[in-house]
C-alpha cells in the first residue's frame, strides 16, 4: 500500500534552488517510504505543472500572501487571516467542527482537504523558520500546527532553522511544532537552534541539504559560446535578504573587479541566473545582465536564457565549469555536488553552514573579504584536481548522513 504524502510549503521551481529541494525531498521520501503518492502545496502551480500532475498541486492556504497588495490591503489581509487562524485554533481545541466549513476561501478549503487526505506531512521550505522571514512565519507555522493537530505525522525535512533571536518567534515555533515526529537541521547551527528550542533531543537530527542528491541532466554548455576551447567560469549574483548580513554590497563592482583580473586568453564566462519569473525579468536576472555587460568588455560572456531551468539541466551545466562563483546557496550545493570547485559568497548564514559541511569554508567569502576572490580562483587553478577529489570524498560522507536519515524515516512509519 502506498504512503500518501503532502509536501506543505514548496516555493517556485522557477527558482532552481527550490526545484532542487522539491525534487530531492521526493527522492529521499521514496527511498524511505517505498511507493508514495504525493500532493504538493506550492506557490507556483503553473511552473510545477511542467513536471508534476496538475491534480496533485495545491495553492498555499493563505494564497500568495500579501504580495502585490498596498498598505491597506496588507492590513486587511493580515486581519482576515489572523481571524481565520484564531477560529481554527479555538475549533481544534474545543468544538471539532469540520474544518472545511470554517474557511473563507477556496484555497483554504483545498489546503485543508490536502492535509486531511494524506498520512505524512512534510515541510521542505528551506528557510521559512527564522527571524529573517518573521512576517510570514506565523502563517506557515499554523499550517504545520493544523496538520499535527489532525493527527498527521509531521516531519521537518532538512532545512535552515534560525536565526531565532526574538522571544516571541522562539515560543511560536516551539508551541506550533512541539508534537512533530522529527526535526532536521541541514547545518550545525540549525541543529543547535532546534535543540535550544526545547524539542525532544531524540527527535532532532543534523542531516545535510537534500540537494546533494541531485541527478545531472544532459545539457551542452558550449552551445552558449562561439569559442569552444577556453575554460568556462560560471557566475551567479543575486539580491539577497540584506537584513540578515546587516548591509548591502555592490556585487557587480566587487565580483566584477576580481574576475577582470583573470586571463581572457584562458577563460570565458557563463553568467548563470538561478531565479526567474514567468513574465519579464527577475531582479536576479537584471543584476546578472549588468554583470555580463561589465565583463564582456574583456571576456567572451554568455548568459543563460530568460526561462525556467530545472535542477537537472542547471546541474549539467555546472558540472562542465572550471569553477563557479555564487551568491546563492542551492546552486552552490548543486555545483559542489557535481564536484565543481566553488567560491561561495556568504550572503546568508546558511551558506557558510553548508560550506563547513563539506570542509570548504576557506572558499566561503564574507562581504569584507570580497577582494580575495581572485586569489581564491588562482588557488583553485593550482589545486583543482585535488579539490575535485576532496569534493567527491565530502559528498560521499554527506550521503552517508542521508542513509541514517532514511533509516530514521522508516522507523517513523512502522
Amino acid at each position: 500500500m502506498s504512503k500518501k504524502i503532502l509536501l506543505m510549503d514548496t516555493l517556485s521551481t522557477i527558482h532552481v534552488g527550490n526545484g532542487a529541494l522539491l525534487e530531492n525531498t521526493i527522492k529521499l521520501s521514496q527511498e524511505a517510504f517505498g511507493k508514495c503518492e504525493f500532493d504538493i502545496i506550492t506557490m507556483d502551480k503553473e511552473t510545477n505543472s511542467l513536471k508534476f500532475d496538475e491534480k496533485t498541486l495545491y495553492d498555499p492556504m493563505f494564497g500568495k500572501f500579501w504580495f502585490g497588495l498596498g498598505k491597506i490591503g496588507k492590513i486587511v489581509w493580515a486581519l482576515k487571516n489572523t481571524l481565520f487562524m484564531s477560529l481554527h485554533v479555538l475549533n481544534e481545541n474545543t468544538f471539532k467542527i469540520d474544518s472545511k466549513k470554517l474557511t473563507f476561501t477556496n484555497e483554504q478549503k483545498r489546503a485543508i482537504e490536502a492535509i486531511e487526505k494524506n498520512d505524512i506531512c512534510i515541510s521542505c521550505g528551506g528557510e521559512i523558520i527564522s527571524d529573517t522571514f518573521y512576517q510570514a512565519l506565523s502563517f506557515w507555522l499554523f499550517t504545520y500546527w493544523l496538520a499535527i493537530k489532525k493527527g498527521k505525522k509531521f516531519i521537518l525535512f532538512p532545512q535552515s532553522v534560525g536565526p531565532l533571536k526574538k522571544w516571541w518567534t522562539r515560543k511560536l515555533v516551539y508551541h506550533a511544532l512541539k508534537n512533530a515526529h522529527l526535526y532536521v537541521g541541514r547545518d550545525k547551527p540549525s541543529y543547535e537552534t532546534l535543540l535550544s528550542l526545547g524539542f525532544d533531543k531524540d527527535k532532532v537530527m543534523f542531516v545535510p541539504d537534500v540537494a546533494i542528491q541531485q541527478e545531472i541532466g544532459n545539457a551542452e554548455i558550449h552551445d552558449y559560446f562561439k569559442d569552444k576551447t577556453k575554460k568556462i567560469i560560471g557566475i551567479t549574483i543575486s539580491n539577497p535578504p540584506h537584513g540578515e548580513m546587516g548591509k548591502k554590497v555592490d556585487f557587480i563592482q566587487e565580483i566584477g573587479s576580481q574576475v577582470e583580473k583573470l586571463d581572457n586568453n584562458e577563460y570565458k564566462i557563463l553568467i548563470m541566473p538561478s531565479n526567474y519569473i514567468r513574465d519579464g525579468i527577475s531582479t536576479d536576472y537584471a543584476l546578472c545582465l549588468k554583470l555580463k555587460e561589465r565583463l564582456e568588455n574583456k571576456f567572451e560572456v554568455a548568459i543563460l536564457d530568460n526561462r525556467p531551468y530545472f535542477p537537472d539541466e542547471y546541474t549539467s551545466l555546472l558540472a562542465k565549469l572550471e569553477f563557479f562563483i555564487s551568491t546563492r546557496m542551492h546552486v552552490a550545493i548543486l555545483a559542489t555536488s557535481a564536484f565543481t570547485p566553488t567560491i561561495a559568497i556568504n550572503t546568508q548564514h546558511k551558506i557558510m553552514g553548508y560550506m563547513k559541511n563539506i570542509d570548504m569554508e576557506h572558499f566561503c567569502v564574507e562581504y569584507e573579504n570580497l577582494d580575495t576572490i581572485y586569489n581564491l580562483s588562482q588557488e583553485i587553478e593550482g589545486t583543482r584536481e585535488q579539490m575535485v577529489e576532496n569534493l567527491r570524498i565530502a559528498n560521499a560522507k554527506l550521503k552517508k548522513e542521508h542513509e541514517i536519515f532514511v533509516s530514521k524515516l522508516k522507523e517513523i512509519v512502522k
